[in-house]
């Protein structure tokens, strides 16, 4: 898993402070020295082969994460331990269903398939458990955790519901730590109900609200950071959440946001993506501190280093070499992309490059409040509907829609040095 830096630490602490009005915990033993705690029930065999499996998983290498987990749980049945590789498969499946981490309808209805197979089964063993000790824990969190991401599934096409089945997981993560405290990965849950329900439509709000739940995105970034920077087994994909929902336009949010992605990219070198995030992030809303030598040479060593196993891994890794090519407009073959590559829902990406890249030079050639020529106002503006269109008719789930939407309608405005904007006729994602 991921450690974040100390600043990091200091931002959970915080947190889990501002979040304190959670019940008492029943055993409110402090953690080891190390700060790594066994939930009940757990053996420590079986924790690490969860943390091999997730290191897999976020390291591009699913195919050994699938193994890991599935020896887990063949532990689990033979030990009767509990069923926390069914938690594991969720996770992960869902999160790369959200990302369209799959090539093509054949492998996307075998995600989902493994997503309720997984559910179904883990959902049954613990309330199994829980019909004999109705507080256990493990098996609370496990579920609740299960709930939380199936949940997560059913926000575009049924938000109502989606509240709703998302209220029923928070309900059980909150009875875990209402038994152990020291459950961090319980918070996930609380950020993500709090976050998505702050954005969500008023109605779902209202509801909220009448039986006495009220939601905020502040609320919701706290929780997150507990579970991003004290949690076990929810670190990265907290993380992840994170990077989504903390805005650029803030100073102190920004950083925070940079002190994740070098945390992601320094744990987990191999894996793309969150090179691609980082890099998308930085030429949509600071771009000054993409183009330089050193930032070069680092993209190049990235780029090196990348696994290229599965389609999720070829895909990102051939949107950075994109993105190199912003800093070095004729690579070596090994750091050039495919140009053939089928991106699908980013087939977006390299024109968003190629107008990146005609802005910075048109930019390059003005004076202080020097505005723009009209024809090159014009050819930006083109190139920004195109990829707005290009976004607007892919398969991307609505909030990846929006989030990309945003990045490439504020990127592609002229610098406030020309005073000039381009329209982008798109609404934004909430910010």
């Amino acid at each position: 898993m991921a450690r974040a830096e100390s600043t990091l630490g200091d931002k959970a602490a915080l947190s889990e402070k501002a979040l304190a009005a959670e019940p008492a915990s029943a055993d409110p033993g402090g953690d080891p020295a190390g700060g790594y705690y066994l939930y009940r029930e757990l053996t420590q065999e079986q924790s690490d082969l969860a943390h091999q499996a997730l290191s897999q998983a976020y390291s591009a290498n699913l195919k050994r994460s699938r193994k890991s987990i599935a020896s887990l749980r063949a532990m689990e049945s033979a030990q009767h331990l509990p069923p926390l590789s069914y938690l594991l498969t969720v996770a992960v499946d869902v999160m790369r269903y959200q990302n369209g981490d799959y090539e093509d309808e054949e492998e996307e209805k075998s995600l989902l398939k493994s997503i309720d197979d997984a559910s179904e089964q883990g959902s049954y063993l613990c309330k199994q458990a829980l019909d004999k000790e109705p507080n256990h824990p493990t098996y609370l969190l496990i579920l609740g955790g299960i709930h939380g991401f199936s949940a997560t599934l059913k926000i575009h096409g049924n938000p109502s519901q989606a509240m709703g089945d998302g209220f029923q997981a928070l309900k059980l993560l909150e009875r875990a730590r209402g038994q152990d405290a020291r459950i961090k990965d319980s918070y996930m849950g609380t950020g993500i109900f709090n976050c998505t329900a702050a954005n969500a439509p008023l109605f779902v709000r209202a509801t909220l609200k009448i039986i006495g739940r009220s939601v905020t995105m502040k609320t919701g970034l706290e929780a997150l950071r507990v579970s991003a920077y004290k949690g076990q087994y929810t670190s990265v994909s907290s993380q992840l959440f994170l990077i989504q929902f903390l805005t650029p336009y803030d100073q102190e949010l920004a950083r925070e946001k940079r002190e994740i992605f070098h945390s992601l990219e320094t744990s987990y070198p191999r894996n793309p993506y969150y090179t691609f995030l980082k890099n998308d992030e930085s030429l949509c809303f600071y771009p000054d501190s993409f183009y330089s030598h050193a930032s070069r040479t680092a993209l190049a060593s990235r780029i090196a280093a990348f696994s290229a196993s599965d389609f999720p891994s070829r895909r990102f890794a051939n949107l950075v070499r994109y993105q190199y090519t912003l800093l070095d407009p004729s690579p070596e073959k090994r750091y050039a992309p495919d140009t053939a590559f089928q991106f699908r829902e980013f087939d977006f990406y390299p024109g968003f490059i190629e107008a990146l890249r005609f802005k910075r030079l048109v930019e390059d050639t003005l004076g202080v409040d020097e505005k723009p020529p009209k024809t090159a106002v014009a050819a930006l503006k083109a190139m920004a509907e195109d990829c707005i269109e290009s976004i607007s008719d892919s398969q991307m789930n609505p909030t990846r829609r929006r989030y990309y939407l945003w990045h490439v309608t504020d990127a592609l405005r002229w610098s406030s040095k020309t005073g000039r904007a381009v329209p982008s006729g798109s609404s934004t994602t909430s910010r």
